[in-house]
């Protein structure tokens, strides 16, 4: 009776061990990719307009009439432009450096800037050069949404196809650039593909000091700032910003992220058009959507 209890322990013993094993590790999931960038504005038509007119996107069709999707030719990446005036709906008040959106351009930054700034932009500064060389402009769109535009020594993307302009990166300020880094690749698979500042007593001209973390395909990235100045995205609303990424897996990822630390807002979210919504902040607090449409939107 005894060497059976003991049998009979053992066994559950082997059990427990291999839960505790299975619960450990990391299930692979279908890689995810970015989508898009919501704002709310005060015009959502008039704003999508002006993206078009000046900074040369396009409208994408869809079945939510409460939004409009405005994307590069390419199809990078997109805005979700909304319009609900309870909410914030102006941005003059951000700092460029808490966070800001980013469009590389080549050699026409010049055009379209001029062509931006004649219709409502407000510029920032002067153009500067920075420490690797690449052209810089910030400014702000007319809802004071800061943007830059840039014209990349050494392009992190291969040049536009349709269109002289993309989508290149969106910048946020967080409280430690490393950290934020490893828990993006760790916890939603994301890459570390670039960094850009110099080390001069390296010689280094690609460094970890402003990480650059980017999706499978290469088409968007985070850019992560360590300033000191105020985290304005840290648990802003997602009905007024929040970043958004498409997923295969978007519970299965969910809770992989919340086991990182992060925190889901609401219940999941399922849509007649078939979408599967999930909000969460990260632990920096950076408002995030993952979506898995039954239809994508962006056709590359």
């Amino acid at each position: 009776m005894k060497s059976k209890n003991l049998f009979l322990l053992s066994l559950l013993f082997i059990f427990l061990l291999n839960i505790t094993f299975a619960q450990n590790i990391k299930k692979e999931l279908v890689p995810i990719t970015f989508e898009h960038l919501r704002i709310n504005v005060a015009d959502k038509v008039a704003t999508a307009k002006w993206y078009v007119n000046n900074v040369g996107l396009e409208i994408i069709a869809s079945d939510n009439s409460e939004v409009i999707y405005v994307a590069d030719k390419d199809h990078n990446f997109m805005l979700e432009l909304s319009s609900d005036k309870s909410l914030r709906i102006n941005y003059d008040d951000i700092n460029l450096n808490a966070f800001h959106l980013a469009f590389e351009g080549h050699s026409s930054i010049n055009e379209i800037s001029t062509k931006m700034l004649s219709n409502g932009a407000k510029q920032e500064e002067d153009l500067y050069t920075n420490k690797i060389g690449d052209y810089v402009l910030n400014l702000r769109d007319p809802n004071g949404f800061p943007l830059q535009l840039i014209h990349r020594v050494n392009p992190f993307f291969a040049q536009p196809v349709k269109s002289n302009i993309r989508f290149e990166h969106f910048a946020f300020n967080v409280a430690d650039q490393k950290i934020a880094s490893l828990w993006y690749v760790e916890f939603m698979d994301l890459k570390i593909p670039w960094s850009k500042d110099i080390v001069k007593e390296k010689n280094n001209l690609r460094t970890y000091r402003v990480p650059y973390i980017g999706d499978k395909n290469m088409n968007m990235t985070f850019e992560l700032f360590g300033k000191d100045v105020v985290k304005s995205l840290a648990k802003q609303s997602h009905n007024i910003i929040h970043i958004a990424f498409n997923s295969e897996n978007p519970e299965e990822l969910a809770k992989r992220m919340v086991y990182g630390g992060a925190v889901k807002v609401g219940e999941t979210r399922f849509n007649k058009n078939g979408a599967i919504i999930i909000d969460l902040y990260d632990p920096q607090g950076t408002p995030i959507r993952l979506i898995k449409r039954k239809k994508e939107l962006l056709k590359n």
